[in-house]
């Protein structure tokens, strides 16, 4: 356990563990439950599972701890050697992190990795029924810490399962970041022979309405049933367990913090919508196997901003000083940036647009998206933005979050401003939205 040495010294003076029910008081508050394994946050800090299934964290100073007795500790069930059917699809599960190919470990009371077959089937073990398993471990680390590095090893682990000649793969991610991820590998791994899906868990696999097995089983089901080839982001369409959505990897963006129908195609229709009795229905066009074109790389020079009432051009001038290669900017509405000197009160405005200038003039990629999710970016209807555009700025039709991993990907293969800016505005995967879908609307 990571937990710090003074409540190791105190579990330990009581013969504590993982596991034990215990006794805690603090602040005239009592939880009783079982002692979680420590895997991140403070270390000062214990972690118990209550009877209601829920974890809770309380500050070690001043507490009272004391051992229960007679806690129930259930044995982990026994796993049977996994043997693969040669009539069955080859799925691959790539692990970087998060919860959604987790299972609960009943001697603990904590959630840990599911890492070979034999442990994800026993977590969900409808899997065996669809596709052949294999498990393979990336990286073990919350999707937030993240770094385009993590990006490139994922993108040579895919690759290198690819020669190995699996027919699909899943991996398995933390959800904050995931369709940066997907954005990532769709730009290094262009014209993909097999799919890839992204699958993560807004809800932990120890509470009754984890969404962790039904996302796996349908991205399982997509994969062994039909011939779509690229990235995608496969995860619950509703807060019900109906079916999930599966998203184009470079239209996806996650828009509520909890719900488990967190994710939404912007501006574009999803894919397909898979059952998880298997059912799959495609919505239109979709991309299918191609030789593969491998190109990862990523410049960490980029920035992304967000304008507002308020914002100053010194911020801007903070990215210029440390040599920022790429600027992308979330303006308000059609992609807009106060800019322009009205009164007393906006008179540096006009500043912000020297800066843009300067920059741009420097070779300083400056790209112009809207902070609207849905709808896009035309700095050509008012002068605010035919200002912008004269002074260097670019418009672009994408997300905000893909926008910033593109022109990563950009200034990663190539220090030519003029070659990087016009692969920006070029469209390799679909991340220029040409024609906003009619269907597409607001939940």
């Amino acid at each position: 356990m990571q937990y710090s040495d003074a409540i190791n010294k105190e579990l330990k003076k009581q013969g504590i563990e993982a596991g034990h029910r215990i006794h805690v008081e603090k602040d005239g508050q009592v939880f009783e439950g079982l002692l979680m394994p420590k895997s991140s946050g403070d270390e000062n800090t214990l972690v118990i599972k209550l009877d209601n299934g829920y974890n809770a964290g309380i500050a070690f100073k001043g507490a009272k701890i004391k051992k229960l007795k007679g806690e129930i500790r259930k044995k982990t069930a026994k796993l049977e050697k996994y043997r693969p059917d040669a009539g069955k699809k080859n799925i691959t599960i790539l692990h970087t992190g998060g919860t959604v190919a987790s299972r609960v470990d009943y001697e603990t009371g904590g959630v840990v990795a599911s890492v070979t077959p034999e442990e994800i089937l026993l977590s969900v073990p409808e899997l065996s029924g669809i596709a052949n398993i294999k498990a393979r471990i990336v990286s073990q680390i919350m999707s937030e810490d993240m770094e385009p590095e993590h990006w490139i090893e994922i993108a040579k682990v895919i690759k290198e399962e690819i020669d190995r000649n699996c027919d699909g793969i899943i991996i398995t991610h933390g959800t904050d970041t995931m369709h940066y991820t997907s954005s990532a590998l769709s730009f290094a791994l262009q014209n993909l022979p097999i799919p890839v899906l992204l699958v993560g868990s807004q809800r932990s696999s120890d509470r009754g309405s984890s969404d962790a097995a039904m996302n796996l089983i349908c991205a399982a089901y997509f994969i062994a049933k039909t011939d779509f080839a690229g990235i995608a982001i496969c995860m619950h369409a509703t807060p019900g367990d109906e079916y999930c959505f599966v998203h184009p990897g470079v239209n996806a963006k996650k828009m509520h913090t909890s719900r488990r129908d967190a994710f939404r195609s912007i501006d574009v229709y999803p894919t397909a919508k898979v059952s998880k009795n298997g059912d799959v229905e495609f919505f239109g066009e979709y991309p299918k196997k191609g030789n593969l074109k491998f190109s990862a790389a990523f410049d960490k020079n980029v920035a992304i901003i967000k304008m507002r009432p308020g914002f100053s051009y010194k911020e801007l001038e903070a990215y210029e000083k440390l040599g920022f290669r790429g600027i992308v900017i979330e303006g308000t509405g059609l992609g807009h940036a106060p800019v322009n000197d009205i009164d007393k009160f906006t008179k540096e405005h006009k500043k912000l647009l020297e800066v843009l200038q300067r920059m741009a003039k420097k070779g300083v990629i400056i790209a112009m998206t809207s902070q609207c999710p849905y709808g896009r970016v035309n700095l050509n209807v008012y002068s605010t933005g035919r200002e912008l555009q004269n002074a260097g700025v670019i418009s672009l039709a994408m997300l905000p979050e893909t926008a910033f991993v593109k022109l990563c990907w950009c200034l990663g293969h190539t220090k030519d401003p003029k070659e990087a800016k016009s692969m920006l505005t070029t469209n390799y995967v679909g991340e220029i939205v040409e024609k906003i879908d009619p269907r597409v609307f607001l939940f």
